[in-house]
């Protein structure tokens, strides 16, 4: 992936060859509306389970590994709603994929 300027650095300093999927929710209930959407097994499964905004809660992506779990928020404030942001997680998936192998 050529730009990277959108990837958290703490992620460009995680070795990826560990991950094994990424999840979406909404960080608040997240229980109740996770969905995944990145695995190594079916790649990127899209967005169509992802809750898509909310008033209070924030959508954040979360990259599973053996050991730990990494969170990102992944939104941007509009109109008085956290809406999920789809370039940007996809971008993240996107670096995943061209990194973890």
């Amino acid at each position: 992936m050529e730009n990277l300027n959108g990837i958290p650095n703490l992620l460009k300093s995680v070795p990826l060859e560990g991950i094994l999927r990424i999840d979406v929710a909404l960080e608040g209930d997240w229980s109740q509306t996770v969905a995944t959407v990145w695995s190594r097994e079916a790649g990127h499964m899209g967005f169509s389970k992802v809750i898509k905004s909310h008033p209070t809660f924030k959508p954040s992506l979360e990259l599973y590994f053996q050991a730990f779990w990494l969170g990102v928020h992944c939104f941007t404030r509009t109109k008085d709603v956290n809406v999920f942001d789809n370039n940007f997680a996809s971008q993240i998936i996107n670096y995943v994929e061209s990194n973890f192998r």
